[in-house]
């Protein structure tokens, strides 16, 4: 970090990810005593492999203060840490990582013609409002509604994730990370209280494949996408992040 340029973090988004996710946010950050950017990782889904996708991914890290992973974000973080990018100060939100192997979701979405039933199902109204009712703390405004759900129409897209992210990718990154201690240091792991979409329980598991120990943060009153219910106070604590461990306000630590 310089001290004449805002500070940059990088945002290595879960699937769907559209940038008005992050519009308040944003926002919410340029307005603070300290501002940061914020600045979404681009995934190219139209590329052939995953390493393609990550050979990209890792150009634009590359000027990272702090890396931001939510969901399938924290995978591909890890993914980039096993093939030795440089580790930098990152915080995994509600990460999808080896539960995705035992999970009923992710086993329906490899299933053909999944990901293009589950892409039309958000196009409805009633699917919407439950998922709105059941991940989200306050209703969403119609505009970034209307985003959000859009991000989901790339039925191709949402398959190219769900044939990358398999068990075949997890026995792949495990003798590259397993044991690795000093990979997953700089990580700080937040997960909130009232996250519907994946459970602490993913993080155990992903202890336990890779006989590695994660530092986990409880967030009271988060769901999975703080930085839409919150804007201000996510932007508060990323901001808090930023200028290292004696300055972030961990809710609850897990033990």
């Amino acid at each position: 970090m310089t001290a004449t340029a805002d500070p940059v973090v990088r945002v290595l988004p879960g699937n769907g990810h559209v940038e008005e996710r992050l519009d308040a946010a944003r926002g919410a950050a340029a307005e603070l005593p300290r501002p940061f950017r914020i600045e979404s990782v681009h995934y190219d889904t139209s590329v052939r492999a995953f390493d393609d996708l990550l050979d990209r991914v890792e150009d634009e890290v590359a000027d990272a203060d702090l890396v931001y992973a939510t969901g399938i974000g924290g995978l591909v973080h890890l993914a980039l840490l096993a093939r030795g990018t440089r580790e930098r100060p990152a915080i995994w939100q509600g990460p999808v990582l080896w539960g995705l192997e035992s999970r009923r979701f992710p086993k329906i979405m490899r299933l053909p013609l999944m990901p293009r039933a589950l892409t039309l199902a958000l196009r409805t109204g009633p699917v919407r409002r439950r998922f709105e009712r059941k991940h989200f703390l306050r209703p969403l405004d119609p505009d970034l509604r209307a985003a959000f759900f859009g991000g989901y129409d790339d039925a191709r897209a949402f398959a190219r994730w769900f044939g990358w992210l398999t068990p075949a990718l997890l026995r792949d990154l495990e003798p590259r990370l397993g044991g690795r201690q000093e990979l997953v240091d700089p990580i700080r792991v937040w997960w909130g209280r009232e996250d519907h979409v994946v459970t602490p329980e993913e993080l155990r598991i992903t202890e336990r494949a890779l006989d590695l120990r994660f530092h986990l943060e409880i967030r009271e009153g988060w769901g999975h996408y703080p930085m839409i219910d919150d804007p201000r106070g996510w932007a508060r604590e990323v901001a808090a992040a930023l200028e290292g461990p004696e300055g972030a306000r961990g809710v609850a630590s897990a033990p």
